[in-house]
């Protein structure tokens, strides 16, 4: 943190170790919620560039991009991110 493309990286990797120990829906609940969907500015793990910039702030050299490809295979569903743009703004009218 913080990416530059808004994903929240501990969050991502959070709900991705509780989809493990508690469950995948537990795990895709946590994403969601971890995304900022709830508040209109959904970033996914799919939303990473792989720019690389998270590397070296990580000090836990955790190889970030390409675990968040595990993440987005594990917890994005396909067509997640236009579901939650297209619930957000049926919410908001």
């Amino acid at each position: 943190m913080p990416c530059p493309k808004g994903v929240n990286i501990p969050m991502c990797f959070a709900a991705y170790n509780t989809s493990f120990a508690h469950g995948w829906y537990q795990g895709m609940h946590q994403y969601i919620t971890a995304s900022g969907a709830m508040v209109g500015e959904a970033r996914f793990a799919s939303d990473c560039v792989k720019c690389g910039a998270c590397l070296e702030k990580c000090p836990q050299h955790v190889q970030i991009p390409s675990e968040l490809t595990s993440v987005k295979r594990r917890l994005q569903i396909p067509g997640l991110p236009a579901l939650v743009r297209l619930g957000v703004k049926l919410m908001s009218r």
